[in-house]
């Protein structure tokens, strides 16, 4: 590395950590050993420093050798330097072990990220994972690209040279009010939906497009849909008397279990899969990885889910961030 000077020399570290190992050997010859190089290429490059500073930086005519008070200001300013240096590689070193370390995954679901992929950093704490969330066009772009190492996506795509397999299913409820017509049942049929008043979320990453595709397969009533934001929409959970979708990987506090219903959608039932996909070079490398997310997804269960999510979500190996162009909106 060579810094230009004001006056257009160049300077390099090499110089500079000749000049400071010959200041604190106290000898050229020492200095020159320990850089593996003749005395003669030490003198040169200390004359050659001297020469672009302007100045004489070693008094020569003691034993051990003395830095001259030129030479004690290059001395201090060199050391700090080098430290800098040195700070740079190690740095970049470590950043570079992390990032050999980090899986990159994509997913278009939160929950996905909080439950499953926490629950697998914490089996594997010699791995860093970072998870970013955004919608599946761009999930699945950016494992083309080669910005993933694995992807969660709702749809299977047939792309050559990547594969995938189903991790799990995630079936579709109701939330209802405990009470009649509701408290004796056990399930909920489509056409019983559309009589229904549903609040759903506008914005809820992952679950807001299928339940829009859900309501407009069964022919809904959009006079009975009550339209709101994320925040509102978790916020009237607590509300025994708000109807909701909810889905077997998203799940209400335990508190609110003995006050609603969540009776599953069925006639037809309505799930989707959550699917893995991956490079197919790189299917040896995540075996690993891939045995745990199966071994870790449970069967659709809103409880299932909590303790999970209380118990790994704050994996010091994970890090869970939205897309640039998501924080942008």
């Amino acid at each position: 590395m060579k810094f230009v000077l004001g006056g257009g020399s160049p300077m390099n570290l090499f110089q500079l950590n000749l000049f400071v190992n010959t200041i604190h050997s106290g000898s050229m010859k020492v200095a020159a050993d320990n850089f593996y190089i003749s005395q003669s290429a030490l003198s040169q490059n200390i004359k050659k420093l001297e020469s672009e500073l302007g100045c004489t930086l070693i008094d020569r005519t003691h034993s051990p050798l003395k830095p001259t008070l030129y030479g004690k200001i290059v001395l201090d300013r060199a050391e700090r330097i080098l430290f800098l240096a040195n700070e740079i590689e190690e740095e970049i070193a470590r950043r570079k072990r992390i990032d050999a370390r980090t899986i990159r995954v994509g997913s278009f679901y939160p929950t996905l990220a909080n439950s499953e992929m926490a629950y697998v950093a914490n089996a594997h704490p010699d791995l860093n994972f970072k998870v970013t969330i955004d919608d599946e066009s761009a999930v699945l772009s950016g494992l083309i690209k080669g910005l993933y190492d694995f992807v969660f996506l709702s749809k299977s795509r047939s792309v050559p040279g990547f594969d995938s397999f189903e991790l799990t299913r995630e079936q579709l409820f109701v939330s209802l009010p405990n009470k009649p017509p509701f408290s004796d049942k056990d399930s909920i049929e489509c056409n019983e939906i559309t009589h229904l008043k549903v609040t759903v979320p506008t914005d809820l990453d992952g679950v807001s497009p299928w339940y829009y595709e859900f309501l407009d397969e069964i022919g809904m009533n959009w006079e009975n849909v009550r339209e709101s934001s994320s925040e509102e929409y978790f916020a009237s959970m607590v509300d025994p008397n708000v109807i909701h979708f909810r889905s077997s990987l998203m799940t209400a506090p335990l508190t609110m279990l003995s006050e609603k219903r969540h009776l599953p959608i069925v006639e037809p039932e309505i799930w989707r899969s959550i699917l893995v996909m991956y490079p197919t070079v790189k299917t040896d490398d995540l075996e690993p990885i891939l045995k745990t997310l199966k071994r870790g997804v449970q069967a659709a269960s809103a409880i299932s889910v909590i303790p999970k999510l209380l118990q790994f979500s704050a994996s010091s190996n994970l890090t869970i961030e939205e897309s640039a162009k998501k924080n942008d909106e």
